[in-house]
């Protein structure tokens, strides 16, 4: 627990800000006390600042020093810069997303610096553990929403959105799409897959271009949280939502909004908030008792969204 430096004024150097729980740490150099390091793959970004509310609120009640720290956009280098030199300041704990390189599972395991994955996993990676969604439950639930509105008879037409093409989320998201689907009667097509790298106007804009050029899409699956609501604000351009049905993730308040003004069908969801929550008192645990986690790879609960629970969802989250 002893701090050589304080790491936050090196990523100052790096990001030129920081989101911690107390800006102004001022430390002697013997001092100590638990240091948790949440490296953000999107410091500003409406999904996840609900993870960052968990992260503050555990750090708060345990009171333990805190930060979170990463770019604004995406960029994993920068992620993995941050995590890096929490390593080299010897933090007690890291919280990221799944998206770094494994070496650094590695490297934190062998200094006993606890880094726990959200979100995306890295199967064989040295991660103390690990939450995030059960992405083939999350095909499910699309497919069993979609059923609804789709008679099981007529072919589905997808086009696609995730964040980014080259993270494995997207990926494994995108496989499941493929597996689980081909349980629908009428068969299925994916016509175009595109990124949004998290950024709403690239979103509208690879939106525009694909229901343009594929006017006979269906159904339109959004893996970024942004992706949903650029695309039902595209298909109102094109006016075109009554033959488009429209599914996202995460809930956003105006992914909430959409779905409760019929603009978006539904959305899958689950408690980022948790993300930050839990993953700091399993780690205090570990710092304080040696207490390690019962399980590598947790599930977290996944609920669809739609106009039906759009005003109860949050107290079924918390079930």
């Amino acid at each position: 627990m002893k701090r050589k430096a304080l790491i936050v004024v090196v990523l100052l150097l790096l990001f030129g800000c920081t989101n911690g729980t107390d800006k102004n740490i001022k430390k002697e150099k013997n001092e100590e006390f638990l240091y948790f390091l949440y490296a953000t793959p999107l410091a500003d970004h409406p999904i996840w600042l609900q993870s960052k509310e968990g992260f503050v609120q555990a750090c708060n009640e345990l009171k333990v020093k805190c930060d979170w720290i990463g770019p604004k956009v995406i960029d994993t280098e920068k992620m993995e810069e941050v995590i890096s030199q929490g390593l080299i300041e010897k933090v007690d704990g890291i919280i990221t997303q799944g998206v770094i390189k494994k070496a650094l599972l590695e490297e934190a395991a062998a200094l006993d610096i606890p880094i726990v994955l959200v979100d995306s996993n890295i199967e064989d990676g040295k991660k103390f553990t690990f939450y995030g969604k059960n992405f083939q439950r999350q095909a499910q639930l699309l497919l069993n929403e979609i059923e609804k509105k789709i008679p099981k008879h007529k072919p589905l037409v997808i086009a696609i959105q995730v964040a980014e093409l080259n993270f494995k989320i997207a990926q494994d998201q995108i496989q499941e799409i493929r597996e689980v689907f081909k349980n629908h009667p009428g068969g299925y097509e994916i016509v175009a897959i595109t990124e949004s790298k998290s950024d709403k106007i690239r979103a509208q804009a690879q939106w525009m271009n694909t229901l343009r050029n594929h006017p006979d899409i269906n159904v339109t699956i959004n893996f970024a949280a942004e992706s949903a609501d650029a695309c039902a604000e595209i298909a109102q351009t094109l006016n075109i939502k009554k033959r488009l049905h429209i599914y996202g993730v995460d809930d956003m308040d105006s992914t909430i909004d959409y779905i409760k003004k019929g603009y978006i069908d539904a959305s899958v969801v689950t408690s980022f908030y948790e993300y930050g929550y839990k993953t700091v008192y399993q780690m205090y645990a570990y710092k304080k008792t040696g207490k390690k986690p019962t399980s590598l790879n947790n599930e977290v609960k996944l609920l669809i969204v739609n106009q039906d629970n759009v005003d109860t969802y949050q107290s079924e989250l918390k079930e």
